[in-house]
């Protein structure tokens, strides 16, 4: 969307009441174009049908949509389809169908839906040949209320990171001053720049200052992290004390920190010019405390990526390093949990269990986030045998990942690549996932 668009979707969806508290930062049009329809077009009584992705059954940001109650309207919801990944040719992504009426009252979605599986021999069938191809379950879970039974104790032990988002004004560069060398103390730092940057940033001009060198962090995003491996991190101003206190400008200056401060001065004055929203770049850097929580810093955490086709968890002993929110993390007392976490985190065998609880894209399965604790994930136990058993086949595995030999070039994407085929070569992938089938399995 337009900037434009991008703020009246914003004014409308907040108007309407789409959302639960803020309008999130990933989010499509549907849920207020149903809304939107509903109070433009349906009478007292008038009955709508949609078809909308999968997510409207299964993501936090369709909350709302599924309770049916909204500041220009009421849909009572009667009832809802589910398609599965077999019914094809259909629509590039995983698809539902939700049906309701505008009515006084609201009236939430179904806690059970009408699910549809199988393969129909082309696109847009007739119903009559669709009928004879498809299996209908009546009376199904509805997705949202199955992928939140059971599941994992460690749910609630891991946090996103922070948003250290636009990078332009976190992460830099360093740049030479003079034959003599820098100031080690307060090393010179440019913005450094993508070309993968999107507007406004793209068009702001590099930040470039001395910042007194413990406010340079190295920070992992979700490229940082391969199988049980840290591939690359980066730098970046991190404006926190060693306990967790987030410093603006004037905080910075107060303590007598002259080149932080003129860092997050200019920062500022670029975020001011730039943002539309009403957070300043310290609410920004500090979301819902998701960076001072990071303080002080754990000398071992687990963290894995949070979106991406196929998983991708480490574990992180690096106590100055700070954790972005593509990477959800958790802290842990002991080696041998971290390594029991991480084998199963990264095995084909929880990845393949944890697919029916993902939200889809046209190529498929995306976005992890915590849908992995949907499954039946134990604590860690060292006095039970299995537990052991993954953690000793992760320290193999960190063993031959940390000596996997990468390009020097090579994308995050390849270089995970090349450690799970070293993995898979050497039988340790293997026999992770042999493990892991057994511990979810009950064993």
């Amino acid at each position: 969307m337009s900037a434009d668009l991008q703020k009246r979707f914003k004014e409308l969806a907040v108007g309407e009441r789409v959302y639960v508290g803020r309008v999130p930062s990933q989010n499509d049009l549907c849920a207020l174009f149903t809304v939107r329809a509903v109070h433009l077009y349906l009478r007292s009584g008038g009955r709508i049908a949609f078809v909308l992705p999968m997510a409207a059954l299964t993501r936090g940001q369709f909350e709302r949509l599924r309770t049916g109650s909204f500041a220009s309207a009421r849909i009572a919801w009667d009832e809802a389809w589910t398609m599965d990944d077999s019914v094809q040719p259909l629509f590039p992504v995983l698809s539902c169908v939700v049906f309701g009426r505008r009515r006084a009252t609201s009236e939430p979605l179904p806690d059970k839906v009408r699910a549809y599986s199988g393969i129909l021999p082309f696109r847009n069938a007739p119903e009559a040949i669709a009928n004879k191809c498809l299996q209908v379950t009546k009376g199904a879970p509805a997705l949202e209320t199955a992928q939140h039974e059971g599941g994992s104790v460690y749910r609630t032990a891991f946090r996103q990171g922070a948003i250290l988002v636009p990078r332009m004004l976190c992460f830099v560069e360093r740049k030479s001053s003079g034959r003599l060398g820098g100031d080690p103390s307060a090393p010179l730092v440019i913005s450094r720049r993508s070309a993968q940057e999107k507007a406004p940033w793209r068009n702001a001009d590099a930040i470039e200052n001395k910042v007194e060198a413990q406010f340079l962090r190295p920070a992992l995003l979700g490229e940082s992290i391969g199988p049980f491996r840290i591939l690359r991190a980066f730098e970046a101003v991190v404006p926190a004390t060693d306990q967790g206190a987030i410093l603006n400008a004037e905080a910075a200056a107060n303590r007598g920190l002259s080149d932080l401060h003129g860092w997050l001065r200019k920062a500022e004055s670029t975020w001011d010019r730039y943002n539309e929203s009403s957070r300043t770049l310290t609410d920004q850097l500090n979301y819902i405390n998701q960076l001072s929580s990071q303080f002080p810093i754990a000398p071992l955490r687990v963290v894995y990526g949070a979106s991406g086709t196929l998983p991708a968890a480490a574990l992180i002993r690096d106590q100055r390093a700070v954790i972005e929110h593509k990477l959800y993390w958790m802290a842990t007392n002991s080696e041998a949990e971290g390594r029991y976490l991480i084998a199963i985190l990264n095995s084909e065998t929880a990845r393949k269990r944890g697919e029916q609880y993902q939200s889809r894209g046209q190529w498929g399965a995306r976005d992890f986030d915590k849908v992995i604790f949907n499954l039946p994930i134990p604590r860690f136990d060292a006095k039970i045998g299995l537990h052991r058993d993954l953690g000793d086949a992760a320290a193999e595995a960190e063993k031959l990942a940390a000596t996997a030999e990468l390009p020097e070039a090579a994308k995050f994407q390849r270089a995970r690549g090349l450690i799970r085929a070293a993995l898979a070569e050497a039988g340790i992938a293997q026999k992770i996932d042999a493990l892991v089938a057994t511990l979810l399995d009950g064993g």
